[in-house]
């Protein structure tokens, strides 16, 4: 699972790697990203242009309702910060957002088993992400979850479960990940491949204290 990561955002940088047409910035959120805290992500306007969003980390689809299993949304959301890239066509708290509410997630490194992981080459880069606009009455929501595949080779030394984020780079693989009109996840499996290992970094989390 990926439950931490680190989002180091400037505006200027944002609107460089993602094409981003928005210059208002948002209060960004300092500090490491953690299931239940708010992120910043990229999503498509209903014109069809990249936004910059803030989500609660942890998915709440449109159909939830308070029960004696899950009474509170933070309850749900617990089970829901990750999806797995495998069945998010599928499972019902994912498949719609799938369908059509895919969105970016900018980091600059995510975390596992006491190492940070970033990218040679990429300051910044993306998390595949899922987003959903809850409502009920005057309580209402705006969730995201990360998507997750198999850990490659270097992740997997240091992940339980052999879990990591699926890693998006570039102007072609952020526009597939974006685009409205891709509804199966066969349309999207190569991007699913977990990221060459070759082209990361991983520093152990007690060599970034000072």
């Amino acid at each position: 699972m990926c439950h931490r990561f680190q989002a180091k955002l400037r505006l200027k940088a944002l609107v460089e790697e993602f094409a981003l047409t928005q210059q208002e910035t948002l209060p960004f959120p300092t500090g490491d990203r953690f299931p239940g805290s708010d992120v910043v992500a990229i999503h498509l306007d209903p014109d069809q242009e990249r936004q910059l969003k803030l989500l609660n980390w942890g998915l709440l689809p449109r159909w939830w309702k308070p029960s004696a299993k899950f009474h509170s949304p933070q309850s749900f959301q617990r089970m829901t910060f990750n999806s797995r890239s495998e069945t998010i066509h599928e499972k019902p708290s994912f498949r719609d957002a799938f369908k059509q509410r895919r969105a970016l997630i900018p980091v600059t490194a995510f975390y596992e088993g006491g190492h940070f992981f970033g990218l040679k080459d990429h300051e910044l880069f993306a998390l595949a992400g899922l987003w959903e606009s809850w409502q009920l009455g005057e309580d209402k929501l705006e969730t995201c979850t990360v998507v997750t595949t198999a850990a490659n080779p270097l992740v997997e030394q240091y992940h339980p479960r052999k879990r990591m984020p699926v890693i998006l780079t570039g102007e072609e693989s952020y526009s597939r990940w974006l685009d409205p009109d891709v509804k199966e996840r066969g349309q999207l499996e190569d991007l699913f491949v977990p990221f060459d290992e070759q082209l990361m970094t991983c520093v152990a989390e007690s060599d970034t204290v000072a």
